[in-house]
């Protein structure tokens, strides 16, 4: 039994005319008339008494007439329904939380919105994971150098951190370093945030505390310091966009072993919102072309 078939049957059965049935339908009568005759087959049950060329519902047939109307009304509202309920997911404001890799993001954004205008995305931007509620964001974006991540979370970067140095600064003849050998040098950092306690951690891993001279938020800063000869600094291998840094040279730190990954944190888990996991996969997709 199709559906079109009883829509079919409800104007035949509103009208009590196959001619003008036909007509209001745009199909042939002999057609209709045997999509009608087909339908009572199938039920095998007369819906209509026939009196000369008139047409006429019976008593089954109008009993058959208001349950399909009633269930015809309920499907069009559902549709209505759904329609709806996906236009206010399209329309959901993404509320994205950035701790780490701000240049990967800003490219990740730009070319969000290029390629999606319509959908609303906040952003928000810290250098510190300490007391970050994630569950206030539909997406956060975070780093670490320890295996103790937040629930939901899945990889998306592992990458080495390399020592930064003026390409005019005695280490920048060496090509790799133990990290011990850095212990009286002046240290810039960025001000807060994941980076800034992987460099204590590294540091104390190597038997000394860095003696940070400079801090800054701006990641673009803390490369021109190190460039200008002020001091030396931990910089990710791939994040930073090492292609950028004119003036200095990256060391490879044989130990200890420097590196952190940057994962990403969803709160849904099957029952994503639409739009928020076309940003999340556009996020790892993003991420997984770094790699290439």
């Amino acid at each position: 039994m199709e559906l079109l078939h009883l829509k079919y049957f409800l104007t035949v059965a509103r009208t009590e005319h196959m001619t003008n049935a036909a007509n209001e339908l745009r199909i042939s009568q002999p057609s209709l008339s045997k999509i009608i005759h087909n339908l009572e087959n199938e039920l095998d049950v007369k819906l209509f008494d026939r009196k000369g060329k008139s047409i006429i519902l019976n008593d089954a047939g109008k009993y058959f007439y208001e349950k399909v109307d009633e269930a015809m009304t309920i499907l069009d509202n559902s549709l209505c329904e759904i329609k709806g309920v996906e236009s206010i997911e399209k329309n959901r404001k993404i509320k994205f939380l950035s701790l780490t890799a701000s240049s990967i993001v800003t490219d990740i954004l730009i070319e969000f919105k290029s390629a999606h205008p319509n959908i609303p995305l906040e952003l928000t931007q810290s250098l510190s994971n300490t007391n970050t509620d994630f569950s206030k964001y539909d997406l956060c974006l975070y780093s670490t150098n320890i295996t103790d991540i937040n629930p939901n979370s899945i990889c998306l970067l592992e990458e080495e951190i390399l020592l930064g140095v003026s390409t005019k600064h005695p280490l920048s003849q060496k090509n790799s370093i133990y990290l011990s050998e850095a212990k009286n040098e002046n240290f810039i950092a960025l001000g807060q945030g994941a980076l800034k306690n992987s460099i204590y951690d590294f540091c104390k891993s190597a038997g000394f505390k860095p003696n940070i001279t400079f801090e800054s938020t701006n990641n673009a800063l803390v490369r021109d310091l190190i460039a200008f000869g002020q001091g030396i600094g931990f910089i990710p291998k791939i994040s930073w966009k090492l292609n950028n840094y004119k003036g200095i040279k990256f060391l490879h730190i044989k130990k200890p072993i420097c590196k952190r990954s940057i994962y990403l944190y969803s709160k849904y888990g099957n029952d994503t919102p639409q739009n928020i996991q076309l940003f999340k996969d556009f996020i790892i997709n993003h991420f997984e072309n770094i790699h290439q």
